[in-house]
């Protein structure tokens, strides 16, 4: 049982209680349940405000550490908190990470992934070009990331899943004890099942409005490149985008119709100088970039001429992986990891790669595909 990571989950649910705040006591206490046996005094030391303080004392008597154990278990909640090293490097990395992140689905944080935002109030044209786009990055093994409302999130969802072995994430702006919007109950679901739901919330927490800004953030986070498909001139997808552009994220916006009031914002953006969207390769030479930027640039083979004629920009590593699918065309990824003795992050970020440049392709039950010429593999 991991004491402190409970504590988190009891102090998420306290009034006053912030992510800065809980993190600034994660920060200075080891043990964070020796908070309970604390004075006002040593409380304010460790940079309390009175009302804080209040509220904690009201409430301190109520933890259970087997209750919110069995709680959890008992609605099938996963969650992660910041001690725990599954835990989003992407998330950390912002001003305020949420102290726990509670989840149901598959993490799938080693994925690129691209947020495709915009407005409830979406055009058949916006949804159009939002399930698209989101359909064919899926197919490439990336990760899309939305937050289940109506409108172009949801689509961006649902055009994920539509392709075979698509993945998608939704970021909640409530907990999990309820759906919102109710009309995406079958939705949620597919997405619980296929892909990942989270959500920084406690499970007792309703939609608020001034949870979702909270939840943009996350969304924003997560996602290497931001693509806003429809936004008007208040829309609430200006929040993420403002987000975004404080973690240093890039933005993309879809041009649209001057006359209508949906395509003020985009191209609002694309005035300030977001870049226009009008494909699909637009997104994947940037995420070509992003990958090329993370892996090193040395250590390619001088040997192995043929393969290396026929995939000059691949390195030592990457080759190491093609090779393996010399004699099988299909190959799971458990061997893979198995074969290449390589990292599951590093094998997670090839394999990407590989798909982005259309060399194989991801099956159902974690099976890869080779998809170029199998017979230039054969000399190797």
């Amino acid at each position: 049982m991991d004491i402190n990571a409970l504590v988190i989950i009891f102090l998420n649910r306290i009034s006053g209680f912030g992510p800065k705040t809980i993190e600034n006591l994660t920060v200075k206490l080891d043990n964070l349940e020796s908070i309970w046996h604390f004075s006002n005094y040593r409380l304010k030391k460790l940079g309390l405000k009175n009302s804080q303080i209040k509220e904690f004392n009201k409430t301190k008597n109520n933890f259970n550490a087997k209750k919110i154990i069995a709680e959890l278990n008992d609605k099938k909640i996963k969650y992660l908190t910041l001690y725990n090293n599954k835990y989003p490097q992407k998330l950390r990395n912002i001003y305020d990470p949420p102290p726990v992140i509670f989840y149901k689905g598959t993490l799938n944080f080693q994925l690129p992934a691209v947020a495709i935002i915009g407005s409830r109030n979406s055009t058949v044209y916006g949804r159009k070009i939002a399930a698209r786009t989101a359909a064919e990055l899926a197919k490439m093994g990336v990760n899309i990331i939305s937050g289940l409302a109506n409108g172009i999130d949801g689509t961006a969802h649902k055009g994920a899943l539509s392709v075979e072995a698509g993945i998608t994430t939704a970021v909640l702006g409530n907990g999990f004890d309820y759906l919102y919007p109710s009309q995406n109950n079958i939705l949620s679901k597919k997405i619980a099942d296929n892909g990942l739901m989270i959500t920084e919330f406690n499970p007792e927490v309703p939609p608020r409005a001034q949870n979702f800004p909270r939840r943009n953030r996350i969304i924003s986070a997560l996602a290497d490149l931001i693509l806003v498909v429809e936004a008007g001139a208040k829309s609430g997808t200006l929040i993420t985008v403002d987000y975004a552009l404080e973690q240093g994220k890039d933005i993309m916006a879809v041009p649209a119709n001057i006359d209508r009031p949906n395509s003020v914002g985009c191209n609002k953006l694309i005035k300030k100088g977001a870049a226009i969207f009008t494909k699909v390769s637009d997104i994947t030479d940037y995420l070509n970039q992003y990958l090329q930027q993370q892996e090193s640039k040395n250590d390619f083979l001088e040997s192995k001429k043929l393969i290396n004629k026929v995939y000059p920009d691949l390195n030592h590593d990457e080759l190491k992986i093609l090779k393996l699918f010399q004699h099988e065309i299909e190959i799971y990824y458990d061997d893979l990891i198995k074969l290449s003795n390589l990292t599951t992050e590093k094998v997670d970020r090839i394999l990407v790669k590989l798909e982005l440049m259309n060399i194989i392709i991801r099956l159902k039950g974690k099976k890869y595909q080779f998809k170029g010429l199998q017979n230039l593999l054969k000399p190797i």
